[in-house]
């Protein structure tokens, strides 16, 4: 990489880490100067405003936690385990990985949901059906191989499995509790097993 472009890619790194944990309309340039160490014309260099910052940063975040979550379910083959390793990987969202700051879509969305002419909210919109419809893929897929049980609806199975998770992220933030990520994780193991069926 050219070093402008290395540049580029650090700023939006950093910027990302202070957009998902101060959020996108609190953050300032000044926050951003300060992280970056890079002065306002240096950043305007890149980004023709905070607007495109926003936008980039949010990107990159979103990338780096669907690439988490795909490493850590294309280690399985059966669908349980796939859904799973998608539980256990999203609420190591709590613990600061592989994002600080929890998930950058639900902290976007509670953010921008009022803000009509957002040019994040598609992009938050995007990322969060990517999210729920990649779930309806594993849990087709579960299906078609009979690792799933029929009966279940597989759009609505993924909305409650991820309502869930991002609930809980949100009393984690809230309550600080060292066992609610355990309980989560033990609560959706047993629903988890409830759609499955009897392995072969």
């Amino acid at each position: 990489m050219k070093k402008g472009e290395i540049t580029r890619l650090n700023i939006i790194r950093k910027s990302a880490t202070i957009f998902n944990t101060k959020g996108y309309m609190t953050t300032t340039m000044s926050d951003i100067i300060q992280e970056t160490n890079i002065q306002k014309g240096g950043i305007y260099r890149h980004f023709k405003d905070k607007e495109q910052l926003m936008l980039e940063s949010f990107q990159f975040s979103t990338e780096t936690m669907k690439n988490h979550l795909m490493e850590s379910v294309a280690q399985h083959d059966h669908a349980t385990d796939k859904l799973l390793a998608f539980v256990e990987g999203f609420l190591q969202l709590s613990e600061g990985e592989p994002i600080v700051g929890g998930c950058p879509i639900f902290n976007a969305a509670t953010e921008m949901d009022d803000l009509d002419g957002s040019a994040l909210l598609p992009s938050i919109t995007e990322a969060m059906d990517m999210m729920v419809m990649w779930l309806v893929k594993i849990i087709k897929d579960g299906m078609r191989h009979q690792q799933l049980k029929q009966t279940i609806q597989p759009y609505e199975t993924a909305i409650f499995i991820v309502s869930t998770l991002e609930g809980g992220l949100v009393l984690d933030r809230l309550k600080k509790d060292e066992h609610l990520t355990e309980v989560l994780i033990n609560h959706l193991r047993q629903y988890i097993s409830m759609i499955a069926t009897e392995r072969q």
